[in-house]
């Protein structure tokens, strides 16, 4: 693991500049840390209840019911049980209209997305974020599950995939910022080798540099990669989990003779997560 990568996570999940303290000894802990605090925003307990659920979550995207997929969010879809959160994609009879967001795919599935109450803004006052869950996920063309943060229009990017599995197996972890354009990420990391399936741990750690944010992308708590998000700092996003469908998953180009059928499971697929949280630094 890179030198930079361990001093960005300077509070990890201790909590508190204390708590490092108390771990590190005072005189590791840089000067910064140790006059900040840390808050959660979003606590793992979060998913053990409908009550505890409305505090910290909204059901959808912060946009409405559709997006750039070929299905339509509907609350109904996502059910909570012994602390899982679980997102249910059902193929439909027919398409139930056509989504308003490019590429305007039919909407052949009802599916579920939440998205946090809480905003993510890193700046000045709260130079670091945390971000982390537990997830698993069936994969395969068709399906494509992401837990992610976003701003929106015309404050977007910026835009980090934390989770994304679109129509296979690999994992990308990606990052998009304006200097890149709208169709391309400026930086994507690959992960593949392992079964989505099965439990794995998420992890985003964002910390402010100048006007960029410099984020620490982890898979099963082993560092994978650092992104710059160019032009970042001060710009709110939001923290999304949606097991969106079709369009981009299904391998298919708008136009071809498919395109209208949205190729992808014929009964239901789901994406589950438990543990997720989120907190940052406060300077003042």
């Amino acid at each position: 693991m890179p030198e930079e990568s361990i001093n960005r996570r300077r509070l990890i999940t201790m909590g508190s500049a204390a708590a490092a303290s108390a771990l590190l000894g005072p005189s590791l802990v840089p000067a910064e840390a140790r006059a900040a605090t840390w808050e959660n925003l979003v606590e793992k307990s979060s998913f053990a209840s409908a009550t505890a659920f409305a505090q910290e979550w909204n059901h959808g995207y912060p946009w409405g019911d559709v997006h750039n997929g070929a299905a339509k969010m509907l609350a109904g879809k996502v059910s909570l049980s012994g602390g899982v959160l679980t997102l249910t994609a059902t193929r439909l009879a027919q398409p139930d209209g056509q989504s308003a967001s490019p590429p305007h795919a039919p909407l052949w599935y009802h599916s579920g997305a939440v998205h946090a109450k809480e905003q993510i803004l890193v700046n000045d006052q709260f130079p670091e974020y945390d971000i982390e869950g537990e997830f698993r996920t069936q994969t395969g063309q068709g399906i494509w599950p992401a837990f992610w943060t976003t701003g929106i229009a015309p404050d977007w990017p910026p835009e980090s995939d934390i989770l994304e599995y679109v129509g296979d197996s690999t994992n990308l972890f990606n990052t998009w910022t304006k200097d890149a354009g709208e169709n391309d990420p400026a930086e994507r990391t690959r992960l593949s080798g392992h079964n989505p399936d099965a439990w794995h741990k998420y992890r985003l750690w964002m910390e402010k540099d100048g006007d960029d944010v410099l984020l620490d992308y982890y898979f099963d708590g082993v560092w994978q990669a650092t992104h710059r998000g160019v032009g970042w700092a001060g710009v709110p996003q939001y923290l999304i989990i949606n097991l969106q469908m079709g369009s981009w998953a299904s391998g298919i180009e708008p136009g071809d003779a498919l395109w209208s059928q949205q190729p992808g499971p014929s009964g239901n697929s789901y994406f589950r997560a438990r543990n997720v949280w989120f907190g940052r630094t406060r300077a003042w």
